[in-house]
């Protein structure tokens, strides 16, 4: 990501501008838009809708939280 995102990979995350921490954030957003492979995106094949995405902190426990609850409905 921080070879897409065009950032020093030397500097630490408190050390980057502004500009370029909004678009590491419009990166990690929109991953499909930076030809960011498929591989890399954490929720493959979505259940519902078969797409891939990148799930950020507290949608990540709400789509864990989802896929529970489906699969204790299929069990």
């Amino acid at each position: 990501m921080s070879l897409k995102a065009d950032t020093d990979l030397t500097k630490r995350a408190g050390e980057l501008r502004e500009d370029e921490v909004d678009h590491v954030i419009t990166l990690m957003l929109n991953p499909r838009q930076y030809k960011i492979p498929d591989w890399f995106l954490n929720r493959q094949k979505n259940v519902k809708d078969r797409k891939y995405s990148r799930v950020l902190a507290n949608g990540l426990d709400n789509k864990l939280c989802e896929d529970l609850e489906r699969l204790k409905k299929i069990w």
